[in-house]
């Protein structure tokens, strides 16, 4: 049985009217198609330990491992992150890993 995968995103959008406009609104439908869905995205973010200089953060579920790349790779999201990692974006950090941990029964 697959396990469900989060992906994780903290990432320093340069202008947000401008992201979500151009990236954003258009990320749900196609992490839709992938059986993915949002749950949580917000500019409130609350930095409890370290530093860092994000701006955005989004967390995201697949309901596989499998899902998930084929999201990443597919030619529905290519342009759309090539546009968040060359224009919209000053840096970014996505994450993924599953709902199973080491250990855990």
């Amino acid at each position: 049985m697959s396990q469900p995968v989060y992906c994780f995103g903290y990432i320093k959008v340069k202008n947000h009217e401008d992201y979500m406009e151009r990236y954003g609104q258009h990320l749900p439908k196609i992490i839709a198609g992938f059986g993915g869905e949002f749950l949580a995205a917000t500019q409130e973010t609350g930095i409890v330990e370290g530093d860092a200089d994000g701006n955005w953060v989004v967390l995201c579920k697949f309901p596989s491992s499998e899902q998930s790349k084929a999201f990443f790779a597919s030619d529905a999201y290519a342009p759309y992150g090539r546009l968040r990692r060359e224009e919209l974006t000053d840096s970014n950090l996505i994450v993924s890993f599953a709902d199973e941990l080491p250990g855990r029964p």
